[in-house]
């Protein structure tokens, strides 16, 4: 991606590549406020949570117009905005010291501004306000996109001057993602604009338009506009009686488990998590220090994608929410140990992801990748400070669950005791298999070693080849770790020790090497190497309705997909919970609240708990 090329005549933004101005020069932010932020007037006292979407974000006037709204409104916002052209910061920082106005403002979205990379990068903006910053084409990013807005703004340069952004194809997409009576707003009342509104379902009004223009748009979704693509993978229905505080139950107290918790409590829910054993963290989650990277792909990977968008949610959750007694963001280092890897990280070079990776073809022992934003983190720890405000009842083993008339799920443990709850969420690490074993979810327990020796690497920041090495906390190196699928044995193995240490023998004497500790953990992985996430479907009802999915695949009879009510899963993280565990927390959030995905929805489809099913129906196995 490339920054927008901005220049200033006088006071005034200017963006040569479309030759057309950001901003009316005659108080911009009033005709934000008159030709947009004004439409929520019309249902401000109709509802408490707003999904207001948009087309050009530009320099996020008309999200700071909002913002200035909703302050202490009491009411929530989640604001989602589409860029193909990101502004820089700095650029930003001109713009508004230019305006005179939202200068608390703008400073704070500067800061919390995404780094240079295509896809949704999700921004907890205060306690009230989300936004979510889509960097890509108006027609990449719109079919990546999955909720029902009530108001939205289009914004792009003018039609004569960027005419792809007022398409056919996007006033179509914008009626697929608007509810039945949602908005449209717009300064615009191009011809083009006018007729492609209302062949997109809408009732057109032209109202007098903000200064010295005569008119501007303002239309109301009549006719719903959908398009059935992937059926099986439609989002949920969540159905929660509201008369009262919904509760949540989830079954698991590693990091998946309390960071769900996290998100479903400030989300107004009763939260209870059952843990099976005496403590949190006990297994995948209780190392005594771990490390935040993500998993490096090519670009268009859509693993990695997964990966870069849970590392960047992972960090601003962390460092909104622990200091550097949990975790510090020292940056690490990937070494590329072989020839593919070094092609994979050199593949980032074009893409501008300076803010995120640095490649050096030139590091020793192997090429490397700088990650900015990596860091050393002690897993226990952090649990530890996070359940301390939570609710968790231990030595509750998850039985069974069954759902009950009154629309609650009752479930029951082994120590017999039973609870009953609104919604069910599944953080069971390495259980989850034997959980799930009747269901077509392909998972494996992975048992892994790692190893405490004492100081022996001088390192201020972790890093990864065939193994990796923690810098050292209060006396005590962490390096690991083995991999060793569907194997138990709790006790820790000197042959493992020293399978870890031969995994970084270049960058430490193994002779010199004194181990002072073990610790044993298993984690749960799916065959395709992604987590799990999201509803748990009903497999009666997919086995039934697209048991020909190999003859019917391609064509848009299928049923819409049924799921359990109200039973989420966040599980098969891997080795790399820290980041993952984040982002399954924020989007069992977005379901069950029915906010936009923190995920392109391509992304949403590959962490399916369905998706081994349908690949397998696809094929005509039955």
């Amino acid at each position: 991606m490339k920054n927008a090329a901005v220049s200033f005549k006088g006071k005034t933004a200017f963006n040569a590549q479309f030759d057309d101005i950001y901003f009316n020069t005659d108080k911009p932010w009033c005709e934000s406020e008159y030709v947009f932020a004004k439409g929520l007037d019309e249902i401000w006292h109709e509802q408490d949570r707003f999904i207001v979407a948009e087309t050009g974000f530009g320099a996020g006037l008309n999200f700071l117009t909002l913002c200035k709204k909703f302050q202490n409104s009491g009411k929530r916002l989640h604001f989602v905005s589409i860029e193909a052209n990101p502004i820089a910061k700095h650029d930003l920082a001109e713009i508004y010291e230019n305006l005179g106005k939202f200068k608390t403002l703008a400073k704070k979205l500067a800061r919390l501004y995404p780094p240079l990379v295509r896809g949704i990068h999700r921004i907890e903006f205060s306690e009230f306000i989300t936004l979510d910053l889509c960097f890509g084409d108006v027609l990449e990013i719109l079919p990546e996109l999955d909720f029902k807005a009530d108001v939205w703004f289009m914004d792009g340069f003018a039609p004569s001057k960027n005419e792809a952004m007022w398409s056919e194809a996007v006033f179509k997409h914008i009626a697929r993602l608007t509810r039945l009576g949602g908005m449209v707003r717009t300064y615009s009342c191009a011809k083009i604009v006018r007729e492609r509104l209302v062949r997109a379902g809408f009732w057109l009004e032209l109202r007098k338009g903000y200064g010295k223009k005569r008119q501007m748009s303002h239309a109301v979704l009549k006719q719903s506009y959908e398009i059935s693509k992937d059926p099986w993978f439609a989002r949920c229905e969540t159905a929660l009686n509201l008369a009262r505080t919904p509760r949540a139950l989830i079954i698991g107290a590693g990091i998946a488990g309390l960071a769900t918790a996290v998100e479903l409590s400030k989300n107004g829910f009763d939260v209870t998590l059952a843990e099976a054993k005496g403590a949190v963290a006990t297994n995948g989650s209780g190392n005594y220090c771990g490390v935040l990277m993500p998993l490096i792909t090519k670009p268009e990977v859509n693993l990695g994608r997964m990966h870069l968008n849970a590392f960047l949610q992972a960090a601003r959750f962390y460092r909104s929410a622990m200091n550097e007694r949990y975790i510090k963001f020292s940056g690490c280092i990937d070494y590329a140990y072989d020839e593919l890897l070094a092609k994979r990280f050199e593949s980032w070079r074009d893409e501008d992801a300076d803010e995120i990776f640095k490649f050096d073809k030139a590091a020793k022992p192997y090429p490397a990748m700088f990650i900015k934003d990596g860091a050393y983190a002690r897993p226990r720890k952090m649990c530890e400070k996070i359940a301390k405000d939570l609710n968790v009842l231990f030595t509750h083993e998850y039985l069974s669950h069954k759902h009950l008339k009154n629309g609650q799920i009752s479930v029951k443990f082994k120590n017999a005791k039973s609870l009953k709850t609104d919604i069910l969420v599944f953080a069971t690490g390495s259980k989850s298999a034997e959980i799930f074993k009747e269901k077509e979810i392909l998972l494996s327990s992975v048992r892994g070693q790692v190893t405490h020796i004492e100081p022996l690497v001088d390192t201020h920041m972790p890093f990864s080849a065939f193994g990796y090495v923690c810098p050292s906390i209060w006396g005590v190196q962490v390096i690991g770790a083995t991999y060793a699928r569907n194997e138990i044995c709790d006790e820790a193995r000197d042959e493992d020790d020293a399978e870890n240490l031969s995994k970084v023998s270049e960058f430490l004497d193994v002779k010199k090497a004194r181990i002072i500790g073990s610790k044993v953990g298993y984690r749960s992985y799916s065959s395709d190497r992604f987590p799990v996430i999201g509803a748990l479907y009903d497999e009666e009802f997919y086995k039934q309705s697209y048991k020909d999915l190999f003859w019917s695949k391609h064509k848009d009879t299928n049923p819409t997909a049924v799921y359990e009510p109200n039973v989420f899963v966040n599980i098969a993280h891997g080795s790399r919970g820290l980041c993952t565990a984040i982002l399954g927390a924020k989007l069992i959030g977005d379901l069950v609240l029915k906010r936009p995905l923190c995920i392109e929805k391509s992304l949403f489809n590959d962490l399916h708990a369905a998706r081994f099913l349908v690949r397998r129906l696809k094929r005509g196995q039955k």
